[in-house]
């Protein structure tokens, strides 16, 4: 309670998305557009989750080891959410189930050298 969420910055993949900005926002759209939403932004984040899993494991960074591990924990959690709200939206009907697309322009690799990979690692994190 009393937190705000940071907005995205405008160069993140999904800053385009309209997502509420607090849960009187929220309260204001249908169950269908929030989870069109929610859906919206898991796909959105199923490249850059294997960019960061890929990149994190040539971090050279004292955290390295654990950092790979949360993402793959994130990706998997992701995952099951995903399932679970593709079994859902099949109930509520075609406009819980639209998705947009939400273009990722990424790669395999974040970056060349060490500085790169940890400056583009922590940009994608904040978006």
């Amino acid at each position: 309670v009393g937190w705000t969420m940071m907005p995205r910055p405008p160069l993140c993949h999904t800053s385009s998305l309209q997502t509420p900005n607090d849960k009187e926002q929220a309260l204001q759209l249908s169950e269908s557009d929030l989870m069109s939403l929610a859906r919206s932004l898991l796909q959105a984040w199923q490249d850059p989750l294997v960019d960061l899993s890929n990149s994190a494991n040539s971090l050279l960074h004292p955290s390295q080891s654990s950092i790979s591990n949360k993402i793959r924990e994130l990706q998997e959690h992701s995952k099951s959410l995903g399932d679970g709200l593709d079994i859902l939206s099949g109930k509520m009907g075609p406009a819980a189930q639209a998705i947009s697309s939400l273009p990722y322009r990424g790669s395999n690799d974040i970056g060349e050298d060490n500085i790169s990979k940890l400056t583009n690692f922590h940009f994608l994190l904040s978006c």
